[in-house]
């Protein structure tokens, strides 16, 4: 089992818990946001590509965000993060020769969901995200930058999100179902017992 994909319901924190399962596997954890600085940095072809379409305010089309992310996906083993989460992008993945091993889920309870994402802070000046939970910082202990309560303006954001997610994976959640890969992983489990049981 080399080729995992982790995927969950925002507040789980997927990249996190990707870096861990790809730690203890010894293999590559890649998001599509790694992947589409990677090539930003490197100036390829693909990246003003997709600058054409994001400036211009548009949707990047599926197709290019997956001829983006193939050259980062390792012949040895990879864990994806919070990627694929369509049927489309699953599929597409399948007929470049990807075949995932296992799609971890993320489950959370909605009400400890809410619960997250009104009690997150993010850094202003490099995105880190903490929980209310944590012991919080006057400012972020890695760029010192200003923490703010991401949706604070909003009444209802997190509820929202919330079900703008379950509406969005949904489709994707059956697909894996169907082909005898998704693994649903308690999220309020520590991180260790979550990376546990998702490679039990």
């Amino acid at each position: 089992m080399r080729r995992l994909a982790v995927i969950g319901v925002p507040g789980t924190d997927p990249w996190a818990i990707a870096d861990m399962i790809a730690a203890r596997l010894g293999v590559a954890a890649v998001s599509i946001g790694d992947a589409m600085q990677a090539e930003f940095r490197a100036g390829t072809a693909l990246a003003a590509e997709a600058g054409r379409f994001m400036n211009a305010g548009e949707i990047v089309p599926d197709e290019l965000y997956l001829s983006i992310l193939l050259p980062h996906l390792h012949r040895d083993g990879f864990v994806l993060a919070n990627f694929p989460r369509d049927p489309a992008h699953a599929a597409g993945l399948a007929e470049r020769g990807v075949a995932l091993d296992r799609v971890v889920d993320l489950v959370l309870p909605d009400a400890e969901v809410v619960r997250r994402l009104d009690g997150q802070r993010i850094c202003r000046g490099c995105g880190r995200v903490w929980q209310v939970d944590d012991a919080l910082p006057d400012r972020c202990d890695r760029c010192a930058g200003e923490l703010f309560r991401p949706g604070a303006d909003v009444p209802g954001l997190a509820v929202m999100r919330v079900r703008n997610y379950r509406s969005m994976v949904a489709p994707a959640l059956e697909h894996y179902r169907a082909l005898g890969i998704l693994h649903p992983v308690d999220a309020t489990l520590p991180p260790e017992r979550i990376v546990e049981a998702a490679l039990c």
